[in-house]
């Protein structure tokens, strides 16, 4: 399977990418998905570490919310209009090069109209578009998921090795390898089940149940290729992961507190109601200063969104209880 990459602006979409991201890594593997272009070296032509990324994907998503046709640079003109608009460069690219693109619409946006979009990105309103609501996330993600899974775009295969030299023949491996597969595909089925079933509240993220070369330890059996739900957990742990219910709050990026997806929400509006809470004309604290009424949140150190009391005193427990709210490390 081909990695799945996910396009979005951060000033339309942020949230609602990284909640998607978690949702498919569970089911996919941590390392099959993606979301933005990782580490572009100084000096390289971002325009061509672009297309190499969505090259070597199997399918983009693009997830438009209520501002993406909108949003505008410092210039005051729309980003989309930029020729190297970051966006716009992974949606071209994906449309250049035939890599399945899959408009996810959110926060109730609809699909552009081609006379809204440049001319190198206008086929994307053309491409059937699949809805994710707040109300119906997990149902909402989970057709997602039964569509990525059944695509051809998701489901090619990098190429074959080329094949050994001649050898002896080994009967012991020849005779186990249905074995093998047999086991494999019991422990991805019990992965899967695990994942759907809901059943515990403290149940482990699911990534992928067979593990890619890349991922098994230099000293892990891989015979079967199978790995246990030990092992699951342990990684869920060890990124962060939140138990079922809670969500990653990203008051900034990488802020891995996990919170009600209601409490996520008001995060994502406190900040964008950042400047709008503090004073016009300064005061004791600068230009950071928070009009009559308001205080920082401090969700993290140095954070000085403006925010009622209430809610800053929610983000402290918050904060107090994020060691709870993520998938216990195995006994």
């Amino acid at each position: 399977m081909r990695p799945i990459f996910i396009s979005y602006r951060r000033e339309d979409t942020e949230g609602q990418a990284g909640r998607l991201f978690e949702s498919l890594r569970e089911v996919f593997g941590e390392h099959m998905v993606f979301m933005d272009v990782a580490t572009i070296e100084p000096g390289a032509d971002f325009r061509r570490a672009i297309e190499t990324n969505i090259e070597q994907c199997g399918v983009v998503l693009s997830l438009i919310g209520r501002t993406w046709l909108t949003v505008t640079g410092k210039d005051g003109k729309r980003r989309l209009d930029n020729p190297n608009d970051f966006v716009r460069l992974e949606t071209s690219s994906a449309l250049k090069r035939g890599v399945t693109l899959i408009p996810v619409l959110v926060q109730g946006a609809t699909m552009p109209q081609e006379a809204d979009l440049p001319d190198d990105i206008k086929d994307l309103a053309y491409r059937n578009s699949i809805e994710l609501t707040h109300a119906r996330w997990d149902s909402d993600v989970q057709l997602l998921i039964n569509a990525l899974r059944g695509h051809p775009g998701a489901e090619k295969n990098t190429p074959a090795a080329p094949p050994a030299p001649d050898k002896p023949a080994e009967p012991k491996r020849r005779t186990l390898l249905p074995i093998v597969g047999a086991l494999a595909a019991v422990g991805l089925t019990g992965a899967v089940l695990l994942k759907l079933s809901g059943s515990n509240q403290h149940a482990p993220a699911v990534e992928d149940a067979v593990a890619s070369p890349a991922s098994v330890a230099v000293d892990r059996p891989v015979a079967s290729g199978v790995i246990s739900k030990v092992e699951l957990q342990r990684r869920a742990h060890l990124r962060g992961a939140c138990i079922k219910g809670y969500v990653w709050r990203q008051a900034r990026p990488g802020d891995r507190v996990c919170v009600t997806p209601d409490t996520q929400a008001r995060i994502y509006a406190e900040n964008r109601a950042a400047a709008d809470n503090r004073s016009p004309t300064g005061g004791v604290y600068g230009p950071n200063t928070c009009k009559n009424g308001f205080v920082w949140r401090e969700a993290f150190q140095g954070d000085d969104v403006c925010v009622t009391p209430d809610a800053r005193e929610q983000t402290a427990q918050d904060n107090s209880l994020a060691v709870q709210r993520i998938v216990p490390m195995p006994q």
